[in-house]
C-alpha cells in the first residue's frame, strides 16, 4: 500500500461531512451536562449511531448513511425523533466531568505548577 492510498483513505468525503458533524452533535447531547434526559436503551442506541456515523465512508465503516442507520438499529422515524431531541445541543457543550471534584482527597490530587515551584524554591534555599 502506498502512502497516497493511506492518506486518501483518511480524507472525509464532502458528502459525508454533514453526517459526521451530526454524530458530533449527538455525542454532545449524550453528555450529562447537556440537560437532555435519556433512558439507558435510547442512550446506548444513540451512542452506537454516532460510532457508525463517524466511520462513514472509511474502509472499515459503513459506506452509506442508510447502512450506518441499519448497523445502529435505527429506522428513519427513530432517526428523525433523535434529530429533534438533539436539535438544541451544541457541539462541545456539556462535556464537563459530572463527578463532584470537591470530594477528592487532597492527597490524591496532583500538585499544581505553583506548588511545585514553591517547593523547589524552598529546597533551593536550604
Amino acid at each position: 500500500m502506498k502512502i497516497n492510498e493511506i492518506t486518501e483513505s483518511m480524507e472525509i468525503n464532502p458528502k459525508h461531512r454533514p453526517f459526521i458533524q451530526m454524530a458530533h452533535k449527538i455525542r454532545s447531547a449524550l453528555e450529562p451536562k447537556s440537560g437532555i434526559k435519556w433512558d439507558d436503551a435510547e442512550f446506548n442506541k444513540a451512542a452506537q449511531l454516532t460510532s457508525e456515523l463517524v466511520k462513514l465512508g472509511a474502509n472499515y465503516g459503513p459506506k452509506t448513511p442508510a447502512e450506518a442507520l441499519k448497523n445502529a438499529g435505527f429506522d428513519v422515524e427513530e432517526f428523525k425523533a433523535l434529530i429533534q431531541k438533539t436539535a438544541g445541543a451544541k457541539i462541545g457543550a456539556g462535556v464537563a466531568d459530572p463527578e463532584d471534584n470537591d470530594d477528592i482527597d487532597p492527597d490524591d490530587r496532583a500538585p499544581s505548577d505553583a506548588e511545585i515551584a514553591r517547593k523547589a524554591d524552598m529546597m533551593a534555599r536550604g
